[in-house]
């Protein structure tokens, strides 16, 4: 039996009920014994039945290492990867959600298989969707988004990586560039070596690690992700803990103005995003200040996709992996109205609602990088203390798409994302509406009775929704105050 451990006020309540539930549910009472019969009749004996086979099927169990797709280990055991999934009951969604240590049955295999090469063969699969794009010796996950202006979260999503994954890409790799045609990619890799040098060269600079820098301070002060740092330096996290003066570090992405100030470089679609956002007054800290306020002009309710008659009815779990550190109402007086989500290093921060990015920035004190955004109706996400935004005000993002980084930018006391719910100037508990729940670090879910919020004018009944409220010292705690 796996017990809750206490998740908040709320959210404790929820899970407690819903566990009850569960212990009791399929339980009822023997059945009642058959009247006996006073004349006793020989009986032939019944057949014997063969004995259900007992445990996992037929295979072994590899334990999955730092880098590691399901495509590459069913190719390293020569068994398919539907075979994979049918042997260890997953769902399309359960890949994208694997870890590094999680062990997988693979059927059929007589021994544990080392895999140490993780190359694609010459020959690859047709695709009707988009083309393949070969990685050479420094180009990472995040070049070729740029070189085709395609969202990170599609390429990542088309090529069932997840976010350990994508910073090990190695050259060699090919990947798949959805909506994309083979014609396109020949004249994208014309001359692709010195093309991609060039690149590199007007897209970063070397940066030499000084006495206590950590890779955190360096994505807060470049405005670049850690894991853009990790992939374009081939490191992983041991390299990441370990990091050591005097490093040199190639810093991705950005560029030097003409008054030698560092700043990350937009692609297209992000530069008719900002262009948008100028339009309908998005993106400054003003409009931010509004957000936190409940006052949400009609135009961008129209931006994020109008007021339907019914909205998605449950929200994403913000960090793919990511675990529950702290809920809503918890803190001295109930003042945190928000949920506080780990994760580690390199995992992204990802929409749990399509919408319109409202404000990304880190002029809202105490908050650090902030990502805010619009959706349908009228209702906010926030999304706060990333190590980095990776995206801009006015940029429409999908269900899941990527927003920033995990990270400890602003009053944080470590890693985490600070997840609020806001509609009509209220807070709202967000834990109802997560689907399919409430995760932990061990990987359990907490079974919580799901309210489903459909109508865009208001929330459900049974949600709960706060006025927003000060910490109870917040001269000390910046970021609880906002009127500033």
């Amino acid at each position: 039996m796996r017990w809750t451990r206490s998740i908040g006020p709320t959210l404790a309540l929820l899970a407690g009920a819903a566990l009850a539930s569960a212990v009791y549910s399929g339980c009822g009472e023997e059945p009642a014994p058959a009247p006996a019969d006073p004349t006793p009749v020989a009986e032939a004996a019944p057949p014997e039945e063969e004995p259900e086979p007992e445990g996992p099927p037929p295979g072994v169990d590899h334990t999955i290492e730092e880098g590691q797709t399901l495509w590459a280990i069913a190719r390293a055991y020569d068994v398919s990867v539907n075979d994979i999934m049918e042997a260890n009951e997953m769902r399309p969604r359960d890949v994208r959600r694997l870890r590094t240590g999680q062990t997988l049955r693979i059927p059929g295999a007589e021994e544990v298989v080392t895999i140490t090469d993780a190359a694609e063969p010459e020959e690859l699969p047709p695709v009707e969707d988009g083309a393949y794009h070969r990685l050479i010796d420094g180009e990472t996950l995040w070049d070729v988004a740029h070189l085709y202006d395609v969202p990170m979260d599609d390429l990542m999503a088309r090529n069932e990586l997840d976010d350990d994954s994508v910073r090990l890409l190695r050259p060699g790799r090919s990947i798949v560039v959805p909506g994309v045609t083979e014609r396109q990619v020949e004249r994208a890799t014309e001359n692709r070596e010195q093309s991609l040098a060039q690149n590199r060269a007007s897209r970063g600079f070397r940066h030499v690690v000084s006495r206590g820098e950590t890779m955190w301070d360096l994505a807060r002060m470049f405005g670049v992700t850690v894991s853009e740092i990790m992939a374009a330096n081939g490191l992983d996290e041991a390299g990441v803990q370990g990091l050591q003066e005097g490093a040199r570090l190639w810093i991705p992405g950005v560029e030097r103005d003409t008054g030698g100030r560092v700043r990350r470089q937009l692609t297209q679609n992000q530069q008719r995003a900002m262009r948008r956002a100028e339009r309908l007054g998005l993106g400054t800290r003003a409009t931010a200040t509004r957000l936190l306020r409940g006052q949400v002009e009609p135009r961008w309710i129209a931006a994020a996709g109008g007021n339907r008659n019914r909205l998605p009815g449950h929200l994403r779990w913000p960090v793919t992996g990511g675990w529950f550190v702290r809920g809503y109402g918890s803190g001295e007086g109930g003042y945190h109205l928000a949920v506080d989500i780990m994760g580690r290093i390199g995992w992204n921060v990802r929409a749990a609602a399509p919408g319109v990015v409202g404000y990304s920035g880190d002029e809202v004190p105490g908050y650090g990088n902030l990502v805010m955004v619009v959706h349908p109706g009228g209702w906010v996400t926030m999304y706060a203390h990333n190590s980095a935004n990776s995206v801009v005000a006015g940029q429409t993002v999908p269900r899941g798409g990527i927003l920033g980084e995990v990270g400890s930018t602003g009053i944080s006391r470590g890693p985490h994302v600070h997840f609020e719910l806001m509609f009509d100037g209220n807070n709202c508990d967000p834990a109802q509406l997560f689907r399919p729940g409430v995760r932990h670090r061990d990987g359990h879910l907490s079974p919580i009775r799901h309210v489903p919020w459909t109508r865009p004018d208001r929330p459900p009944e049974r949600l709960r929704c706060d006025r927003r409220r000060r910490h109870p010292r917040s001269r000390w705690v910046q970021h609880e105050s906002f009127d500033d």
